[in-house]
């Protein structure tokens, strides 16, 4: 068997007959087809042209196997080059964001060594200062109509421990309520996107002669995650303040940490 090689596509046809005329790959006609070729040699045969014109099967077979093998090992280098990319990948990650991302793979829990005060530090807002087992930052908050607003923040839902506090000064009023400010943040927390499952209980509590309200309750954080979270209300004047403890449901250490945060608390 002999094979002709297309100059369009490079692939081989067997020369079966006299009539092959186009390319069983691409479907292209030969350049230099039997007719072309008979008319060219007019005393030529069909094995002459094939001897001419063609490839014999051990050259074909050995030439297949070489395209086959540079082929393959095109393809591993493509796999090693890939490999090491993602290697080296995952060691720039694992150096920078390692234990990020431990974190965010193993279940939340707020640690024993949170309990100890010894290592807490002092917060202190416009109306209450606290002790805290992290520290407290800024955080952007947009203000809303007559309304100003600051945010402190430490911890994360990696962590297992979220401390916020949060001051609002209302500018169209001069005194607030107590039990409609504290409802009213506890209706912005149901409707917050995301939480479901929402329920709380709350009770009077007493800071130094000043009334402030303590909101206890649990909700399903993105269908899946089960919170607890204790928070304390305080106004003064037009404005209000909101210290939120938040921790995954059912964590023993968390309840103990969100409960001494919250004996900490005094007024300024």
């Amino acid at each position: 068997m002999y094979y002709l090689k297309c100059s369009h596509c490079a692939e081989m046809s067997a020369i079966k007959s006299e009539y092959i005329t186009f390319c069983d790959h691409c479907g292209k006609k030969f350049p230099l087809t039997y007719a072309d070729w008979k008319a060219q040699h007019p005393d030529g045969t069909v094995d002459m042209y094939r001897q001419e014109q063609g490839i014999p099967e051990e050259k074909y077979h050995a030439m297949m196997k070489k395209r086959h093998r540079n082929r393959f090992d095109l393809k591993g280098k493509a796999a090693l080059i890939t490999g090491v990319v993602v290697l080296i990948a995952c060691g720039t990650l694992s150096a920078f964001y390692g234990p990020e991302l431990v974190k965010m793979f193993r279940e939340p829990k707020v640690t024993q060594a949170m309990l100890e005060m010894e290592n807490w530090r002092t917060f202190r807002g416009n109306i209450l200062r606290i002790q805290s087992p992290l520290s407290l930052s800024p955080v952007t908050v947009s203000d809303a109509p007559n309304m100003r607003k600051k945010a402190f923040k430490g911890g994360s839902y990696a962590d297992g421990l979220v401390i916020r506090m949060e001051e609002v000064v209302h500018l169209s009023q001069s005194h607030l309520e107590l039990e409609p400010a504290a409802k009213e943040i506890m209706t912005g927390m149901e409707k917050t996107a995301g939480i479901s499952r929402f329920s709380y209980q709350a009770r009077q509590l007493d800071l130094g002669g000043q009334r402030a309200l303590q909101q206890q309750g649990s909700y399903i954080l993105q269908q899946n995650s089960a919170m607890e979270f204790t928070s304390l209300v305080v106004v003064n004047g037009g404005s209000r303040v909101q210290l939120l403890v938040t921790h995954p449901a059912n964590d023993e250490n968390g309840r103990k940490v969100a409960e001494k945060i919250m004996r900490s608390v005094l007024m300024n």
